[in-house]
Order: structure tokens, then C-alpha cells, then sequence
């Protein structure tokens, strides 16, 4: 049986998601549709396509999916709601690392929060707290690496 998600969780709020690999986590940026399901903009590296990151939106799985441990919100939409297409946007100004570097994902998803934070969309504080306080919950966060567990969430103090 899976876990639900704790209070903290909002559909429709905008997060920092740590996906559980060997060496550090993956991360991207998602706002769930709902507890099962969201919409996530990220890099990755796709070989049958290109040696280098790209640009992807994709649905991704929340409740349920075993590598989907931790959820940093850094923008709730009580706050004015940052829509599916205002984020695919912002994603897409940021250009993608033009090589196969490992760990290219987490500065780029620090790029697309600095210009969400331009455009006014949300406040960003302090950018090197926020990768400090992401790294730090993703680290806490691997045991909830689980089908069973709902993803570890936690409210951003360096966001808004």
C-alpha cells in the first residue's frame, strides 16, 4: 500500500524533484496534476537521439514511482499559480549543456528558477541556500526511493 502525501504537498505548486541514482540525484522541476501524476520539464541524455543533454516535458508519475524520492516546493500556487506552459517556457530559454558532463541537470535547473525569479513569477532569496537546502533533503530522501513511499516533501526557505 502507498503512502498519501503529507499536508505539505499542493497540486498545482511548483517543485524541485531529486530522482535516486547511484552517484546523485537527478533533478528536474514538476507541478503535479494531482498526488499520481505531474508535468516535468528536465535535461537528459538520450543516446539513440544525441551525445549530449536535451530539453524534455514529459508526464511524470508521482505516487507509485520507485526513483522519485524528494520534492522541494519553491513556489506554492497560493501564491498565483505557475502554469504547465509558463514553466515548458521558462525551460526552454535556458539552453541545455552542450556536452555529457555528469550533474549538468541541477545548474540547469537552478538557471530556469533564477529566470522564473526575472520574470517575476516566483522569489528566489538566496540561489546557493536553495542547491544547499535541495542537496541536503535529496541526500535525507533516499529511503523514500520506494514504490510504497510517497517522495519525501519539504517547503523551501529560499523560494517563494
Amino acid at each position: 500500500m502507498e503512502s498519501l502525501p503529507p499536508p505539505t504537498f499542493a497540486s498545482g505548486s511548483l517543485y524541485i524533484a531529486g530522482f535516486t541514482q547511484a552517484r546523485a540525484p537527478h533533478v528536474a522541476l514538476l507541478i503535479p496534476k494531482d498526488a499520481r501524476i505531474g508535468d516535468l520539464v528536465h535535461i537528459r541524455i538520450d543516446r539513440a537521439t544525441s551525445p549530449t543533454w536535451q530539453y524534455q516535458h514529459r508526464a511524470q508519475k508521482i505516487s507509485g514511482d520507485m526513483f522519485l524520492s524528494s520534492l522541494l516546493k519553491i513556489h506554492d500556487n497560493s501564491e498565483g499559480q505557475i502554469t504547465v506552459d509558463q514553466l515548458k517556457a521558462a525551460a526552454s530559454v535556458v539552453p541545455a549543456p552542450n556536452n555529457d558532463t555528469f550533474g549538468e541537470c541541477g545548474p540547469w535547473v537552478l538557471k530556469v528558477v533564477e529566470y522564473l525569479d526575472k520574470e517575476g513569477l516566483l522569489t528566489l532569496k538566496n540561489a546557493a541556500a536553495l542547491v544547499d537546502e535541495f542537496n541536503t533533503l535529496a541526500t535525507s530522501s533516499r529511503g523514500f526511493a520506494r514504490r510504497d513511499r510517497f517522495p519525501n516533501v519539504a517547503v523551501s526557505e529560499n523560494c517563494v
